[in-house]
This record gives structure tokens, C-alpha cells and sequence, in this order.
């Protein structure tokens, strides 16, 4: 009886399987409030050169779509202007633009999905996201179709501070008709958290 009970206080531990939590869009909630953002743009063959053009706005996160009382989708929208230019591009300087983009966790791909919409651009970003709470980072993957059946793809990172009220962002992007290794624009930006 004695050699029984030790094999099951042994054995007991081992038959317990633990299963991490499926993840969900209230993971991101250090992301929802009012941010304060900044983009630039540039060539990413110059490297050394200054932007092409800086656009500067807001975006606003909020949970949205409810299903059984739990919101799940974390919504931004955003407005964006451009404030300043390279000599070539004086003429977009005070261009406006709009823009949403809902994130969910999908179940079916096991991983979160970001969508987003762009009042400048006519065509849908479907991306892929993996958020690492140990590195305070989002990584996006994602495609957007553009003019003459060309695709462009693109990785967009987010690094947060210790606090979630400030972020660093990276985007680089390429065109389906080069080569995959390169890439033409990146984006950096950050963001300033302003509102809860």
C-alpha cells in the first residue's frame, strides 16, 4: 500500500498538463487611450539622408465589437498630416489622411490579426502580429496590395517602454517586383501615450 501511495504522489505531477491561457485581445490593453504619433519616411537606399516626409497626428485605441459582454477587437483610428518634406515633395506638405486598424486574437490561426483600412490608399492590409511581453514588442507581418497587381510587403515592429507610455516604431517594405532581400521605404515613428 505504502509502495502505491508514493508511485501516485510521484506520478500525480507529471499527469498534470498545464496549458497556457489563449491569449486575447485584452492582452493589449497597455495600448488602448489617446497616442500622440510621429512618422518618417524614407528612402531606405539613403540611408544617411533626411526624411522624404514627416507626418504627425493622433490615434485613438479602443475595444470594440462584443461578443457574450468581451470586446474582441482593440480599434485605432488615426489622423495623420504632413508637416514636413524633402525639396521633391512640396507639394504633399498638409496632406491629410485617416486611417483604422482593428487587431483581434484568431483562433484559427493561433495568433493576433491586425486589418487595416487607409483613407489614402485603396486597398485592405492584412497582417500577422506576435506581441512578446518579455521584450515590450509587437511584430507585424503583413501585405498590401498596390497599383498594377504588385503586393507590398512589410514588417512593422513596436517597442514599448517599461511603462507602455511611449513606443518606437520601425516599418520596412517591398514591392513584389524586386528582389525579396529588398527593401525601398522604411518608416520610423513613435508614439506618446496622452489619454487612458
Amino acid at each position: 500500500m505504502k509502495k502505491l501511495l508514493i508511485l501516485i504522489l510521484f506520478c500525480a505531477p507529471l499527469l498534470v498538463v498545464s496549458q497556457k491561457p489563449t491569449p486575447t485581445v485584452q492582452d493589449l490593453d497597455f495600448f488602448t487611450g489617446k497616442w500622440e504619433v510621429t512618422l518618417e519616411i524614407y528612402d531606405t537606399h539613403k540611408p544617411n539622408a533626411d526624411p522624404i516626409f514627416v507626418e504627425k497626428g493622433y490615434q485613438v485605441n479602443e475595444y470594440e465589437l462584443n461578443y457574450k459582454g468581451i470586446p474582441m477587437f482593440l480599434t485605432s483610428r488615426g489622423y495623420l498630416e504632413i508637416v514636413e518634406t524633402d525639396e521633391k515633395r512640396k507639394h504633399l506638405m498638409g496632406r491629410t489622411r485617416e486611417f483604422q486598424e482593428s487587431i483581434r486574437y484568431g483562433n484559427f490561426e493561433s495568433s493576433f490579426e491586425r486589418i487595416g483600412l487607409y483613407s489614402n490608399w485603396p486597398a485592405t492590409g492584412i497582417e500577422t502580429m506576435t506581441y512578446d511581453s518579455i521584450s515590450r514588442m509587437f511584430i507585424i507581418r503583413g501585405n498590401l496590395n498596390v497599383q498594377n497587381n504588385m503586393l507590398e510587403r512589410y514588417v512593422d515592429t513596436y517597442k514599448f517602454n517599461e511603462d507602455y507610455t511611449y513606443f518606437e516604431r520601425t516599418n520596412i517594405a517591398n514591392f513584389s517586383d524586386m528582389p525579396i532581400t529588398e527593401y525601398n521605404l522604411t518608416l520610423k515613428g513613435t508614439g506618446r501615450k496622452v489619454m487612458d
